[in-house]
């Protein structure tokens, strides 16, 4: 029997080299798509409950940092109306992790260590926008990668987490 090939969430087969793998685990030991659902942790009820109410922030930084990517090239003014965007989104963030605690103190670390960098990146953006041409695209490039992984480790620790 012949296995099936790799799809996307939608169920379209994964082609190219490029594909990356849908379950990845890390630190813990477990990489790849055998871990079954199964045998995952369960999650704290509470903590669930505060990611749904935080998704709306975490949607619009994840966005604001794709705008970021790249931005440089395209003038200063748009690397400061992506920068005024990233920064609205991270002072929403900011306030609503203030008015809405983590029923987990560390993970709530976590997301408000993440949610900081997104306002340091919005600064960075903001000084590329007035530093262009001579501003690298690439150190903006590799600011808003490096945002954008400390708010998904932030929400691995959610899975990964203890109860």
């Amino acid at each position: 029997m012949r296995a099936s090939p790799p799809s996307d969430p939608l169920g379209r087969p994964l082609r190219g080299t490029g594909a990356i793998l849908c379950r990845v685990g890390c630190n813990d030991g477990i990489v790849g798509t055998d871990q079954s659902d199964d045998q995952r942790r369960p999650v704290d009820p509470q903590v669930e409950v505060w990611l749904d109410g935080a998704m709306p922030s975490i949607t619009e930084l994840m966005a604001s940092a794709k705008r970021v990517m790249g931005v440089v090239t395209l003038g200063p003014e748009a690397a400061q109306a992506a920068a005024d965007h990233l920064e609205v989104a991270a002072l929403y963030a900011r306030a609503w992790l203030t008015d809405h605690t983590c029923p987990d103190p560390a993970i709530g670390e976590q997301f408000a260590a993440a949610f900081d960098a997104f306002t340091a990146l919005a600064d960075e953006c903001a000084v590329a926008a007035k530093s262009i041409p001579g501003y690298s695209s690439h150190a903006l490039d590799e600011r808003a990668r490096q945002a954008v992984a400390g708010l998904m480790t932030a929400m691995y620790a959610i899975r990964s987490a203890e109860r």
